[in-house]
């Protein structure tokens, strides 16, 4: 009989120690309190060290400890008999906190409680995770509501700007596309950044696809903020769409330089475009000129200029890095 219940007990051990959890028994009738040594672990202490109950709740954190003693208290009360079911922090001796998970049962005699008997889990790692995808959770709902608020926007000033019902679905459509392209590359970095070099070519190399060479992208390797590469994508786009309409793509042999750098904590994009002959400015802006400056103003705290020059357009984006560059 004793050879079994040593040999039940070996499993029950093993069976723990397998799943990272501590035991720990309070015999009340001597007030002997026995924890396994995976239990002493978790508080910081050694193996063969004596705990009392008065250790247990010095090393609760201050927030935690009454109530766990109450959750205590209802379990030893005859009147009450409540399952011990605890979650709370520990202090470690080095200051550290860890999240622990505790479940109990005390047994009585009678009316009188003599034996109070649990386990304990470590329950870290899951309560970091989960205060993580709270976050996430919350970044989500914050960028869902953003992006839906740029939709809007877009929607209504493409409807303002007037046209057939097929140019205004062309228009439409591009900038919508555009700024799905730039969700894209944030979602391949889990929204931490977005590469300059790709968001160009994805914004704007595919409107050039006869030659390549009509199209000169350059700069240093940029890793942008999201809410900076939104903007951009969409800057891009729009330059994109009036080099092919009215621009060097609308022309033979027109071209376009797209050059970006890094000046005096300054991030500068100039767009270049060459090949046209006698170009003059517009008389009439429309939602993608104020695009290509409100975007830059309100989104990125910098400074756009849009100079018509005979041969072709020159845009001059300049804005801090502060408010461009990820961290």
């Amino acid at each position: 009989m004793a050879h079994a219940l040593d040999l039940s007990e070996d499993r029950l051990s093993l069976a723990l120690e397998s799943g990272r959890m501590g035991s720990w028994n309070w015999n009340l009738s001597t007030d002997e309190l026995g924890w396994t040594p995976t239990c002493k672990a978790m508080f910081g202490m050694p193996a063969d060290a004596l705990v009392t109950w008065a250790m247990f709740i010095d090393r609760l954190h201050p927030e935690d400890r009454d109530r766990v003693d109450a959750l205590c208290r209802a379990a030893l009360d005859p009147a009450i008999r409540a399952p011990y079911d605890a979650e709370y922090r520990i202090v470690g001796p080095s200051g550290g906190t860890r999240w622990i998970l505790s479940r109990g049962k005390a047994y009585f005699d009678g009316a009188r409680a003599v034996r109070f008997t649990g386990t304990l889990v470590d329950v870290t790692e899951q309560k970091e995770a989960e205060a993580h995808l709270r976050l996430l959770v919350n970044e989500l709902a914050h960028r869902v509501k953003n992006t839906l608020t740029v939709v809007q926007s877009i929607t209504e000033r493409t409807f303002r700007g007037g046209g057939g019902v097929d140019g205004i679905r062309q228009a439409l459509g591009g900038r919508l596309q555009a700024l799905a392209d730039t969700h894209t590359l944030l979602t391949l970095s889990n929204w931490q950044s977005v590469d300059f070099g790709s968001l160009v070519s994805r914004s704007t190399g595919h409107l050039v696809r006869d030659d390549s060479a009509r199209f000169r992208m350059d700069g240093p390797t940029l890793a942008l903020a999201p809410k900076a590469g939104v903007a951009l994508g969409l800057v891009l786009h729009e330059l994109g769409v009036n080099a092919v309409k009215h621009g060097a793509w609308s022309v033979e042999g027109g071209s376009v330089s797209c050059l970006w750098a890094i000046e005096n904590q300054t991030f500068r994009l100039e767009w270049s475009e060459s090949g046209i002959s006698g170009l003059a400015a517009p008389t009439r802006k429309g939602f993608g000129a104020q695009l290509v400056n409100r975007f830059v103003a309100y989104d990125l705290k910098g400074e756009a200029r849009q100079i018509w020059r005979p041969e072709g357009l020159l845009y001059v984006l300049k804005a801090p890095i502060g408010n461009t560059l990820a961290e």
